[in-house]
């Protein structure tokens, strides 16, 4: 029996990295066989947002890398090196004990050294992000030269530690493209859907739904100011943003300021987004940059037309003209408008959407994880 083991920080967040990987590896122990074990470096006393196989070992070793990232620079750096010294040399330890043929990163902190280890298994880089995931995720918050220049560094950092694994994966072709460009050892594998849907939404009802965490990424500022741009034509409407993050309480603020109280509602944490999903007549997705889209995926497959910014990476190869609106990044007068244009037709929504359920068949389950499992054999006999 293979056997695989798969690392992440932690597994507590509602978020679609969380929710792709417990699905993948559900699948994998009980459609092909493989014994996996899951280990997470900062989950402490949390339970887990979704429910994993009880067939997976699960080893939370609690390193608490996250602890140190508030302490004063000089500290920061001499605890994180010590808890990176510790991390490694227990899984080394533990990649030797259990036999683990392969061994699969989802990011975390043991990319500094993963490369560097002296054993027989091997090492996959599973990117739930864009290549420019770092320099994107500090310009976002703090647009300057400076966060420029330390994303900049910070990527580079990660280009050197990933060239000698065996295999990076990572989710759309734009990626495939930007990382081919210094990586030989880089395959595409999609996210997949993780559920399927026979009921099409009611595409006369009057909701909109957004999805996604609450901060600066998903770009529901950008969201909210477009909705308010056209308020008047979209009174009878409702937008429902489901979500948890920092930035909670200033999206609320900015939703009082515009005096949108009974259109546009913070719905928190929801364990049925397919049942959202169906109770909604259109999607919006406003990130200003993403890894993949998984939302936009999981919209489709119920047959939800739908309105994105084209952010890299991810929408442009989901959303067009035959299945919605692909509107230029941080254009919120166009993104407005086309809620207008959808919100004014519900033959024009439905017929959108049908073509979303078309589109989404190329993202089933069973499809990528054929792929998932030709990657494994295929690294093990290399």
């Amino acid at each position: 029996m293979t056997n695989l083991v798969y690392l992440i920080p932690a597994m507590y967040n509602p978020g679609g990295m969380e929710r792709i990987l417990t699905e993948k590896i559900n699948y994998l122990v009980n459609n092909y066989k493989y014994n996996i074990f899951l280990i997470t470096t900062d989950q402490g006393d949390s339970k887990f947002f979704f429910k994993l196989s009880d067939k997976v070992t699960v080893l939370n070793w609690d390193i608490g890398f996250d602890q140190s990232y508030g302490l004063p620079l000089i500290t920061k750096f001499r605890e994180i090196r010590k808890k990176l010294k510790n991390y490694k040399c227990r899984l080394n330890q533990f990649l030797q004990d259990e036999n683990i043929d392969i061994c699969i990163s989802t990011g975390g902190k043991e990319l500094e050294f993963l490369h560097k280890l002296k054993v027989t298994c091997k090492f996959i880089f599973e990117c739930h992000f864009s290549k420019d995931y770092r320099r994107q995720f500090l310009m976002s918050r703090n647009p300057s030269l400076k966060s420029s220049l330390i994303g900049w560094f910070r990527n580079q950092q990660m280009k050197s530690q990933t060239k000698r694994l065996d295999k990076v994966v990572v989710l759309t072709n734009n990626d495939l493209h930007d990382w081919k460009k210094s990586h030989t050892n880089i395959q595409r594998i999609p996210n997949f859907c993780s559920f399927t849907s026979e009921q099409l939404p009611i595409y006369k009802r009057k909701r909109a739904i957004a999805v996604g965490k609450l901060d600066a990424q998903k770009g529901f500022d950008m969201l909210i100011d477009s909705w308010a741009i056209n308020k008047r034509q979209l009174k009878e409407w409702t937008l429902d943003i489901f979500g948890q993050g920092e930035w909670r309480d200033f999206l609320a603020q900015k939703i009082i300021d515009y005096k949108l109280e009974k259109n546009i509602y913070l719905r928190g944490v929801t364990n049925d987004i397919r049942t959202e999903l169906q109770n909604s007549s259109m999607f919006l997705f406003s990130s200003r940059y993403e890894g993949f889209g998984l939302a936009v995926v999981e919209a489709m497959t119920v047959g939800l037309p739908v309105i994105s910014f084209d952010c890299p990476q991810g929408p442009s190869e989901m959303v067009n003209s035959d299945n919605g609106f692909l509107v230029p990044l941080g254009n919120i007068e166009e993104f407005s408008n086309r809620i207008v244009e959808l919100s004014r037709n519900s033959e024009i929504r439905e017929n959108l959407g049908l073509q979303s359920i078309v589109k989404s068949t190329q993202y089933s389950k069973e499809y990528i994880m054929e792929d998932w499992n030709k990657l494994f054999l295929n690294v093990i006999k290399a």
